[in-house]
């Protein structure tokens, strides 16, 4: 006996609203059902809720001048295929203070300037060379 998958009733449960979206999908025969539901696991068991399912397949529904013949065959159709879940949308980062690649290890001087003037220090030097006083030979 083959064991049902976990989500297996959430698929069912994904499948019996469907006469719910649209009239167009009301006539799905019964004998359908767990194979639709099935097929409707994958999805879940992939990452996709319910809502992206359902949005899913109302996006590919014929318009309403169009009839559907074969509902049953139609949604076998369109669940056949899982795409891979699309990636939530990233907030955007926070501004952080992260220096280039190309100015890393810099610092900004102490000294007088009319603008920040940055310079790479090789010790602990909190002054650019323009504003250490230069030491007599």
């Amino acid at each position: 006996m083959e064991k049902e998958p976990p989500r297996l009733e959430e698929g069912r449960a994904l499948i019996g609203t469907l006469p719910v979206l649209s009239p167009a999908l009301r006539h799905i025969p019964p004998g359908m059902r767990d194979e639709l539901a099935r097929l409707a696991t994958r999805w879940l068991d992939a990452g996709h809720t319910p809502t992206t399912v359902h949005e899913h397949i109302l996006r590919s529904l014929p318009g309403t001048s169009t009839p559907v013949h074969r509902p049953g065959g139609l949604i076998r159709y369109l669940l056949r295929h899982v795409p891979a879940r699309p990636l939530p949308p990233q907030p955007a980062p926070a501004h952080t203070h992260q220096l280039s690649p190309r100015l890393q290890g810099t610092r900004e001087c102490a000294g007088d300037h009319t603008q920040p003037m940055l310079f790479r220090p090789v010790g602990d030097e909190t002054h650019c060379a323009e504003c250490v006083p230069q030491a007599a030979p």
